[in-house]
């Protein structure tokens, strides 16, 4: 007489799933900062230049999948460049999204790709040679601006603001559990890997917690399932509804739903209106009985909380609890 198990009892898994994918995603921004390759000194930058452009006047008498089977890694070095150290020491972020795009084509434009290369080193020859101030980034800067190297500036999402503000809080805190004035410095790479096992440590903390929980729900519900199932085949009406009064005093009041939800359905099958069919749902129970209101609407009301208290484990107080019992005593008292 009970039906199967409602969506209701997937509430706390799904929670679990959306914790932890929060939490992961949360994670994740540290490391990707964490895995960042160190700037390139700028000469090293120029060398890359012209090598490349050495390469693709050796390409030019090769077929189009030779020559993209040659750019391929040479467009994965491009891209991992992502910033230029300048002899004063002073780092500019560089982005060449662009240039491995032409690299990766699957027909390569030899020509247009050397046309750019010649353009940065074109620029390269005219910079001024001070290596101080700062003049010495003024030629990378017009270079940067032209519409070749111009890129969608992609804006920060909301995750990525939200770990800047919680880092930022972090060192904060941090910070303050160091003496003042003590010559110990923080590396931001090492606070990322603290904040990130702090995070991962909680997740574990929490998994642990709810999975106990319901593992102690499933225990206590085979334990009752156990418990109730040699009784339930010589169960009455009239002793289902004495167990709900045993439960609902000892403030079991889950249990003593479950119990008055029993005491109904075996009130109707005493009285010939329900079939004593176990493989029946409660809306087919329902069904049965639609034709007379005054069993329909209470005998409704009382399925409806019993969904929601058994299979969705809302919780009950003892106001709640009353009102239930007393629905079923109206139906108890149709004739």
């Amino acid at each position: 007489m009970q039906r199967k198990r409602s969506v209701w009892a997937a509430g706390p898994w799904l929670a679990v799933t959306l914790l932890a994918a929060a939490l992961l995603l949360c994670a994740l921004p540290s490391l990707a900062a964490q895995a960042e390759a160190p700037p390139l000194p700028v000469d090293d930058y120029w060398r890359k230049v012209a090598d490349t452009r050495a390469l693709l006047d050796g390409l030019a008498g090769f077929e189009p999948l030779e020559q993209q089977a040659a750019l391929a890694p040479v467009a994965a070095d491009w891209e991992a460049i992502t910033a230029v150290e300048l002899p004063s020491g002073a780092v500019v972020p560089v982005d060449h999204q662009f240039l491995a795009a032409r690299l990766r084509a699957p027909t390569p434009n030899l020509a247009q790709l050397d046309s750019l290369l010649a353009a940065l080193e074109t620029a390269h020859a005219g910079w001024p040679k001070p290596v101080h101030g700062a003049s010495a980034l003024t030629s990378l800067d017009a270079i940067l601006a032209r519409a070749e190297f111009a890129w969608p500036v992609e804006q920060p999402s909301p995750l990525a603001e939200l770990w800047d503000r919680l880092t930022a809080g972090f060192r904060r805190w941090l910070a303050r559990l160091l003496p003042a004035g003590g010559a110990l410095t923080l590396q931001t790479r090492w606070l990322g890997y603290a904040f990130t096992a702090v995070c991962l440590l909680a997740l574990a903390l929490v998994l642990a917690y709810m999975l106990r929980g319901l593992a102690r729900d499933v225990v206590d519900e085979a334990e009752l399932h156990t418990a109730a199932g040699a009784d339930e085949e010589s169960l009455t009406a009239e002793r289902a509804l004495q167990q709900a009064r045993q439960h609902s005093t000892q403030g079991d009041y889950r249990t003593a739903v479950r119990y008055l939800y029993l005491s109904s359905l075996l009130l109707l099958i005493e009285r010939g209106l329900l079939l004593p069919d176990r493989s029946l749902t409660n809306r087919e129970h329902l069904r049965r009985v639609a034709d007379r209101p005054e069993l329909a609407r209470p005998l409704r009301e009382v399925v409806e909380v019993f969904d929601r208290v058994w299979y969705g484990y809302q919780p009950l107080d003892a106001a709640d609890y009353q009102r239930y019992a007393n629905r079923v005593a109206e139906l108890h008292q149709q004739k």
